[in-house]
């Protein structure tokens, strides 16, 4: 086996040690939040005056597998992205590795802020014009495993995109991105973000305001960020 072999299956086997490291994790955090999954479900449910239906224990499991699974996620998010960062960590070089270094507790903030928004202002906005479109026609009667995957359904995908600044941050630092670039497509990524934000709020245009007006706004703050980085590099 030459040398290139070796560093491949040294390459390799280290990014198995750290999945092996990063699923151990997952799973303990999965363990320690079933647990906590009846307070979850209580926070998540409590601006309802009564309880919601279940229409069978099937629900009732799915509903504490759902929960543990998002707890052990968020857990996991700023692990795994050291995870990462200790994997390419000897690719660069000690400047470059503390500056990414810097980006993991970042990337924890962001996750949980999108998932705050999408569950303090966004859901609460679209199950109340939801329901009402249906007040005058139809009886409902919402059970608990529909509202666990209308929260679902409306945070975690906001989760994901409020990481869009992070990202633009370290693709910066590396050169693979400007702000001058971000500033040329602006109008292109305002039509996208506005089509993620009607696709995510299908309901009317205040939804779909709700949901657009932060994400040109993370987009802005994702502009800004690469100029700090650039004038920083640059001084």
């Amino acid at each position: 086996m030459d040398k290139k072999e070796e560093t491949i299956v040294e390459h390799l086997t280290e990014l198995r040690r750290r999945l092996i490291f990063s699923l151990i994790f997952f799973i303990i955090s999965f363990a320690l939040s079933l647990f906590w999954a009846a307070d979850i479900y209580r926070f998540l449910t409590s601006q309802f005056d009564q309880k919601l239906l279940v229409l069978g224990p099937n629900d009732i499991l799915w509903i504490y597998i759902s929960l543990a699974s998002l707890s052990a996620v968020c857990l996991s998010v700023p692990f795994i992205t050291f995870q990462i960062w200790a994997f390419v960590r000897p690719a660069l070089e000690d400047r470059e590795a503390r500056a990414l270094l810097a980006y993991i507790p970042a990337v924890f903030i962001f996750f949980l802020a999108g998932l705050s928004f999408g569950f303090f202002l966004v859901t609460p906005a679209l199950l109340t014009v939801l329901l009402g479109f249906g007040e005058d026609l139809f009886e409902t009667q919402l059970t608990a495993q529909n509202y666990m995957l209308f929260v679902f359904h409306t945070t975690l995908p906001l989760a994901v995109l409020f990481e869009f600044p992070v990202v633009v941050a370290f693709l910066t630092s590396i050169r693979l991105i400007s702000s001058a670039f971000l500033r040329k497509y602006r109008r292109y990524a305002y039509f996208i973000l506005i089509v993620i934000a009607v696709i995510l709020t299908p309901a009317d245009l205040v939804s779909d305001l709700l949901m657009a007006l932060p994400l040109i706004f993370i987009y802005e703050v994702s502009v800004t960020i690469s100029k700090f980085i650039e004038r920083k590099r640059r001084s």
